[in-house]
């Protein structure tokens, strides 16, 4: 009987070290675009300060301002029609709505 109860805590004491070890790992490489920065196993959003334009990568959406209101497209809008995007630089934003925090985007990186 002592030792059915000890194997019981045993079992007991390996599936709770079990639950505390395990760990979530998140990865969106096959969903980056090819003109992205490399070397990340995960981006949300990337930032073009350029065109002060957001891309969302999960979704691929580009988000960007028009009259005052946050937008999204699948595509670039006309006016960055010639925008080279393999060659122009790109920040890694892991944030939700990053536009909330434009105004800082714009500082840090303009």
């Amino acid at each position: 009987m002592r030792y059915l109860f000890s194997l019981i805590g045993v079992l007991f004491l390996a599936s709770t070290l079990n639950a505390q070890i395990s760990f979530s790992l998140n990865l969106n490489l096959d969903s980056q675009p090819a003109w992205g920065p490399t070397g990340y196993d995960y981006v949300g959003y990337y930032y073009l300060p350029d065109i002060e334009v957001y891309y969302n990568v999960p979704q691929h959406r580009f988000y960007y301002n028009e009259k005052g209101r946050w937008i999204y497209s699948s595509y670039l809008p006309s006016r960055y029609r010639s925008y080279d995007l393999y060659n122009s630089y790109k920040v890694v934003v892991n944030e939700q709505k990053p536009w909330r925090n434009h105004k800082t985007y714009i500082e840090k990186y303009s």
